[in-house]
Parts: C-alpha cells; structure tokens; sequence
C-alpha cells in the first residue's frame, strides 16, 4: 500500500513538473508571438472556446481553465488539473478616404490631398490557462491572456502617412488567480494582474508643399519618426460565482485599471533630422503614461434542457481615464528647423466609458458534439470629436457561430468564428500638432473584422 501511495504521488508530481515546464515554454512562445501581433484596442478574445459565442456568459460559464482570468471564482469548477491552449486569428479591414492637409511652420501648406488609405492587418492572439485543484474547496489558475491590442498601419505611400503610419499596442497578462469555495453555492475569487506593454507610435515628417516647384517631390524631404516604449503595469482582478441549482449560476467580476509608465527611445531619420543635415537623430528618454481601463462583467449561464444551454453578458468599461496620449522627449525639430530631443506631442482622445453586451446558446449534438451561436453589441469609447486615424474606431454589431468536438475523455478543441460590422464612422475636420507640423484629417472610414478562435482542452488525470 506504501509503495502504491508513492508511487502515485511521484505520479502525480510528474505531471505537475512536465506541465510546469509546457506552461514556461507556451509563456515565452506567446511573449514573442502576442508582441508581434495585436489587433484592436480593447481585446475580448483570451480563449478560443467562447469565440463561438461572441463571449456570452463569460464570467458565469467556468467550464475550462479559462475561468481563472474570466471570473477566478468559477475555478473551484474545475476538478483536476486542467491545461486550456488557444490561438485567434484576427483580420482586420478598415479604409480612410477623405483628405489631409499639412502644414508647416504655419505657412507652407498644399491645401487638402485627397487620399485613399488602408489600415486593416492580419493578426495572431495566443492565450494560455492552466488550473489544479489545491483542496475540495480551494483551486489555483494561471494565465496567460492579451487583454488589449492595437495595430493600425497606413504605410508610408499614402498621403495619410503625415497624420499616422504605424500605430501599435501588445499588452501580455501573466495572471496567477486563486478561486476559493465558500459554500456549496457561493464561491469567491481573486488574481493578480502583471501587464507587459509595448507600444509604438510612428508617423512621417515632411514638407510636400516644396512638391508644387517643378521638377520636385512632394515626398523629397519625407523624415520618419519612430517612437517605441516599454513597462510593466500591475493590477488585480477578483470575482464571484453563485449556482442558484445545477441548471442556473450568475457571475460577477471585476478587472482593475493599470497604469503603465512606457519608457524608451525615439528615432527620426530622414532627411529633416540634425538640423536638416540628414541622417538619424535619437533620443532614449521617451515616456509616456497610458492607463488602461477597469472592466466589470456581470453574466448569467443556464441550461434547459439535455440539448440547450442559454448565457449572456453585460460588461463595464471605464475607458475614461483614458483622456490623452501624451508622448514627451520626441526626436524631431522645432520651427526654426533646429534638433531637439524633448519635443512633447499630445493627443486629445477624451474616451467615453462604454457598455458591451453577448448573448449566446449551445446545442448538444450528442456527447461528442456541441454547436455554438452568439451575437453582440459593443460601443466604441472613442469621441466623435476626438476620432482619429490611429483609432478611426466605430459601434460594432457581432454573430459568432462555433463548435467543440469531445475526442475523448480528456481531450477536447473547439473552433469559432465572430463577424464584426463597424458602422461607418467619421473623422471631422481633426486637427493635429507634431512640433511644427499641422495635419487636418477629414474623411471617412469603413471597417470590419472577422476573428477565428480554436482551443485544446487538456484534462490532465
């Protein structure tokens, strides 16, 4: 009997060890990946599963691992070890058409240039969960999610690119959460949030009025600037799950705001750097301070019968901390045409807090098979005063439509597609100062987005 006991538990301690080392190499797989890809600002995706359901019930559900970032209080659900692998293949489409109008030093001006630009990107977001059961009524959960991206890119052919190229957002979550069981009903969680940002903030500098002399190029003194920063930013997020009966459990859950503090270097190469001497010139004392919002979702999951199960979500986004993007120590030059490494460029954005909600349904084929639907309503946080072709971003309508295939007892994958359709949105007469430079953007854009979401479900006993 005692050598039956250890040997289960060196069993078990295998296990544990091998998923150790598989949930280190998956984390330093997404940190590369997750930083080469975003799409979006605000990232509903961080599992592949719920896709299908356009993320109904995501804090009521707690059927995976997923839960531990999702609402930690639904872990105590979840039974044995359990190791949850995603991927989201996100593809974007959205095309400004309108005018810009640069001005320099407040005189030399072309007037307005019609131009067409395209901004959509092709995009992978990972994700990462694993749980393990520490007694009958405490479970331990990690994740690994990206809770917010942005990436637009107008390259630098378009006439656009004196108001935007690239624009770019990763934020990696490590998110180590504990779900306790109070009763037989209630349940508490709590986790910690440590958030990896990188952001990047491109444009062009030039002067295409010198494009109208003969023989010349409105681009001939186009200079680039590049700004990039890194930080790390800490949170929390902490839920609660009730199950009224077997059929029926609400779930609430709140997110914190992070605060980041980017730091880096910025770059402007070209032929305006150095006193127009050409060449690059640098600074490494770039900083800018975004904060990223609180998020509260309340949800409800409740199955009818054998054959169906119905959920919904209603969420919560402060997005009004996030009133201006402020980058300070900018390479560039100032009107009199002279290097300086402290410009300070500001960017009105003044977001608006939003709502965001899912509803979705399950059937049950059979015991293998189960198909899901959903649709949903989410509001942009942008400001229609404030809109711009960083984040043209409009109100979106979503169905989503998905499936998940039980190979076996502890095998699962699921696989899930959402259709967003941005309504038409409008940048109105914006205009923007970067040193002495002035752009005025007028135009409009059409988007949508189709996102992919396919997930291994691991029951690890």
């Amino acid at each position: 009997m005692k050598g039956n006991r250890k040997m289960n538990q060196a069993k078990t301690l295998c296990k544990f060890l091998s998923v150790a080392s598989l949930l280190s190499a998956a984390g330093l797989l997404m940190t590369i990946s997750s930083t080469a890809n975003a799409s979006g600002f605000q990232l509903w995706e961080q599992d592949g599963a719920s896709i299908g359901n356009y993320h109904a019930g995501r804090a009521a559900i707690a059927e995976d691992a997923s839960t531990s970032f999702y609402n930690p209080a639904g872990l105590v659900r979840i039974h044995n070890q359990q190791l949850v692998i995603g991927l989201d293949p996100i593809m974007t489409n959205f095309k400004y058409t309108g005018t810009v109008n640069v001005t320099n030093n407040g005189i030399l001006s072309t007037g307005p240039q019609t131009t067409t630009a395209q901004g959509g990107n092709f995009a992978l977001v990972p994700d990462l969960h694993y749980a393990a059961p520490i007694s009958n009524r405490v479970v331990f959960g990690f994740s690994v999610v990206s809770p917010f991206g942005l990436q637009t890119d107008y390259g630098r052919g378009a006439y656009a690119r004196y108001a935007a190229t690239m624009t770019k957002l990763t934020v990696i979550d490590l998110a180590p959460s504990l779900g306790f069981a109070l009763t037989d009903k209630l349940s508490l969680g709590v986790g910690l949030d440590f958030e990896r940002a990188r952001g990047e903030f491109d444009l062009v500098a030039g002067i295409p009025y010198f494009g109208i002399i003969p023989g010349s190029s409105a681009s001939a003194f186009d200079t680039t600037s590049t700004n990039v920063g890194y930080s790390w930013g800490y949170g929390y997020h902490l839920g609660a799950l009730y199950q009224f009966s077997e059929q029926t459990r609400i779930g609430l859950s709140y997110h914190s705001h992070v605060v980041q503090h980017l730091r880096g270097s910025s770059h402007f190469n070209g032929r305006l750097a150095n006193g127009m001497a050409g060449g690059e010139q640098t600074s490494g004392a770039l900083k800018a301070n975004p904060i990223f919002p609180a998020t509260t979702a309340l949800s409800i999951f409740h199955t009818i019968n054998s054959s169906w199960d119905v959920m919904g979500s209603v969420i919560y986004t402060e997005w009004s901390v996030f009133s201006n993007l402020r980058l300070q120590n900018v390479a560039a030059i100032n009107g009199q045409f002279h290097p300086i490494n402290n410009l300070e460029v500001n960017i009105p954005e003044h977001y608006r807090n939003t709502w965001n909600l899912a509803l979705g349904a399950n059937y049950h084929v059979n015991t293998q098979w189960m198909l899901r639907s959903g649709i949903g309503y989410d509001e942009t946080p942008v400001n229609n005063s404030y809109r711009n072709l960083q984040l043209p971003d409009g109100n979106r309508f979503i169905i989503g439509l998905g499936t998940h295939f039980q190979a076996t007892k502890n095998l699962g994958f699921d696989a899930g597609w959402d259709h967003f359709f941005v309504q038409q949105t409008r940048i109105k007469q914006l205009s923007q100062d970067v040193g002495s430079q002035n752009t005025v953007t007028d135009g409009k854009v059409n988007a949508s987005a189709d996102v992919f979401g396919f997930q291994m479900t691991w029951d690890i006993v």
